[in-house]
Formats: structure tokens, C-alpha cells, sequence
């Protein structure tokens, strides 16, 4: 399959270059290097997180990488995914509210992948071992690769965390591999937690 023309980056797309981004009237450092990383995305990405700070004062930021043999023109593999996972995450820890964001990137391979960031209570959810574990069985389930990062989750309660955890979340929002997707098709999309 061919690869997608790249739409247009201007207005809502904006790809910045630059090491920070004010967030809340605070600049924070993300990694932006080499291709940018697109505002739009990371705005959102980063209030949902911080909705999550208010509400829980700790939480476990975990991210996972979900691959699949053939690529699709939507995203409602995605869309199967995160309910199975957060049914999964419901009936275990007894949590109703998760945040999220999950991207959908192609590069060199001929289906797209999915980077997922999900954080939760920081009170009820400790590490990520569990949380991975459902990942991996429900995306496999699903006929999917579950790809094993080196490094899995970071437990935020502090604002020197907070900010580790912030600068490795902004690699989804990064400009290389977005775009090569049909016109109706979402790069990324957060969940809605409402603040406190």
C-alpha cells in the first residue's frame, strides 16, 4: 500500500520547533526534536493530563505501543481496544475515570501503529504490570503486536515528576508518522475527564 500524502500542516496542524510550550501559564520542556511536535495535540494531551493531577494528586502515567499486520482506513480498532482495556481496568482496580491519549502514526511499515498514554489514581494504581498485562492480552486478543518498552510508566507526585512525565508524554505529539490516513480519519484523540 502506498503511503498517503501528507496534509496540510498549517493553522490547527501546526508543528513547532521549539523545546517548550506555556501550558496553565507555565513553560514546559517537551521533545520536540527532530520533527517538531504538533501544538494542537499536545495542549489537549497535557490538560487532560493535569485534569487528572487535580482531581487525584498522584497518578500513574503508563504508556504501551500497539501494533497491527494490515493497516486500516479508521481508527475503531482503537475505538474496540479502549473499552475491552478500560472494562478490564474497571472490573480490577474498581475505577471509573482513566485518562488517555493514543496516537496513530505510519512510517516505513505498510499498517499504521498506535502510541497509547493512559494515566489513572495514583492511590489505587501503583505500577503498571497489571495495566500492561490487559493491554497485551486484549490487543493481542484482537489480533494485534503488543511492542514491550524499556521503560513503562512513571509514578507522578511531584512537580519535578510531573514534568519528567510531561516531557516523555509529548513524544506522541510529535510531526514524523502523522498524516497518512485518510481525510475523515483522527490522528490522536484524549479522553474527557472534567475537571474537579
Amino acid at each position: 500500500m502506498q503511503k498517503r500524502k501528507r496534509k496540510n500542516t498549517t493553522g490547527r496542524k501546526y508543528i513547532s520547533m521549539a523545546a517548550t510550550i506555556l501550558h496553565r501559564g507555565e513553560l514546559i520542556p517537551v521533545n520536540a526534536s527532530g520533527s517538531g511536535c504538533y501544538t494542537n495535540m499536545l495542549k489537549k494531551s497535557f490538560e487532560q493530563f493535569d485534569v487528572g493531577l487535580d482531581k487525584w494528586k498522584r497518578q500513574i502515567l503508563i504508556m504501551i505501543e500497539l501494533h497491527q499486520e494490515h493497516p486500516t482506513n479508521d481508527n475503531k480498532r482503537m475505538t474496540i481496544f479502549r473499552k475491552r482495556l478500560m472494562t478490564r481496568i474497571t472490573a480490577h482496580y474498581g475505577i471509573t475515570e482513566i485518562g488517555y491519549c493514543w496516537v496513530r502514526e505510519q512510517e516505513k511499515a505498510k499498517a499504521q501503529h498506535y502510541h497509547v498514554a493512559l494515566w489513572v489514581d495514583g492511590d489505587k494504581v501503583k505500577t503498571s504490570h497489571i495495566i500492561a498485562k490487559f493491554a497485551r492480552e486484549v490487543w493481542e486478543d484482537m489480533g494485534g503486536f503488543y511492542s514491550v518498552n524499556r521503560r513503562s510508566f512513571i509514578y507522578v507526585d511531584s512537580p519535578e515528576t510531573r514534568l519528567q512525565a510531561l516531557h516523555w508524554f509529548s513524544y506522541l505529539s510529535k510531526g514524523r508518522g502523522k498524516g497518512y490516513k485518510d481525510a475523515q480519519t483522527n490522528d490522536y484523540s484524549t479522553s474527557r475527564l472534567k475537571p474537579t
